[in-house]
């Protein structure tokens, strides 16, 4: 699931009231696309917390400030005489007019105040991660922007069956209205890419942290079992319920991996990276491979495995040394960021060709 969801839902099950918001429209240019999210707490210290952005600048930090009055306003999440503010709220923005922002652009921003985990109950991925069908729609959540609690999960058929607004729109947030109501509509598409990283020294505790709050469901894999539970026991709380520990020897665990996922190898020992390529490579079960190490180590790797009778276009798969070029530090960090940002640069040209393929099947959204 995304990884907003984890959170807000490790924080409502910690007891923590949360508001959500979320660029719901742009029109023009603005600094975030729709679906953006931000979520905005307060822990039992009264410390403020806020994880994620809606893009920054004076947008943020009004949008802030009407999530704070929803976390702290008279009534909230209270019982008694006092009504409680209303549960969502929607605002629109003049970027440049009305905050001075250089954009220009029009967002509307959404927000929703959450208090316990049944509010977040149609949020929750109906399979587990990347088991939907090939080409499956993702279901919709309807949210009643009318001061109601009304919400619904729904294909767009059964949408339109029970007389909600069609859901034409490309991305993965809309406004839409109609002459009997007005909803904040959002697809439900897990997308995170599941990526089993192999190993849990220096380089893969450096890159646990920088891949927090990007687009990846991360299983950490190492045949270490005291290591691995140190390197989990080092992460926020909140954070360890996002990833997946395997304390098994990574080569038998690539096969419960799903047939898409993503593999990063870095282990303690060559003799273990290459029993796992070699798992891979033979299945052909994955999304993207990626090994840390040398020119001289990927060399030797692709000698050993000709010599092993694979195939060249097999082997032409695996990419090593991993990260983008241009950065020569061998600091853990530095080689965590040169990684994380080739990850991203695969996972944004995929996203830009499903948008693409969604845009040409589906006008773009009304919305005033």
């Amino acid at each position: 699931m995304s990884h907003w969801v984890a959170r807000l839902l490790a924080l409502l099950a910690q007891g923590t009231p949360v508001v959500r918001m979320a660029v719901a429209d742009v029109q023009g240019s603005a600094p975030r696309e729709p679906g953006a999210s931000l979520l905005f707490w307060r822990d039992r210290a009264g410390q403020l917390h806020s994880l994620g952005s809606v893009g920054g600048g004076r947008l943020e930090a009004r949008s802030t400030e009407i999530a704070r009055y929803l976390l702290d306003a008279p009534g909230s999440g209270q019982s008694g005489a006092t009504p409680a503010p209303a549960r969502r709220r929607v605002e629109r923005f003049t970027l440049g007019a009305s905050l001075g922002q250089c954009c220009g652009g029009v967002v509307q921003m959404y927000w929703e105040r959450f208090d316990e985990p049944g509010q977040a109950r149609y949020l929750l991925p109906e399979q587990a991660p990347h088991a939907r069908a090939a080409g499956a729609a993702a279901p919709l959540r309807y949210c009643a922007l009318d001061g109601s609690d009304a919400e619904y999960r729904l294909t767009a058929d059964a949408a339109q069956a029970s007389g909600l607004p069609a859901p034409a729109f490309a991305g993965r947030a809309a406004l839409l209205r109609t002459a009997t109501g007005a909803y904040f509509v959002e697809r439900l598409a897990h997308d995170d890419i599941a990526l089993w990283l192999h190993g849990a020294g220096h380089v893969g505790r450096a890159l646990v942290h920088v891949l927090d709050q990007l687009p990846f469901c991360i299983t950490w894999v190492d045949s270490r079992p005291e290591l691995l539970a140190q390197a989990m026991a080092e992460l926020p709380v909140v954070r360890r319920g996002q990833i997946q520990a395997c304390p098994e020897e990574p080569d038998l665990a690539c096969g419960a991996a799903p047939a898409d996922a993503w593999h990063l190898v870095m282990t303690h020992c060559h003799d273990q990276d290459l029993r796992i390529c070699e798992a891979l490579l033979a299945s052909g079960r994955f999304g993207f491979l990626g090994m840390i190490g040398s020119r001289t180590k990927a060399a030797r790797f692709v000698h050993r495995l000709r010599n092993q009778g694979y195939a060249p276009e097999r082997i032409a798969r695996l990419v090593c040394p991993i990260g983008i070029d241009g950065i020569a530090d061998k600091r853990p960090a530095a080689i965590a960021i040169a990684v994380a940002a080739q990850l991203l640069q695969h996972h944004c040209a995929a996203a830009a060709d499903a948008r693409s393929a969604a845009a040409q099947r589906a006008p773009a959204a009304f919305s005033s």
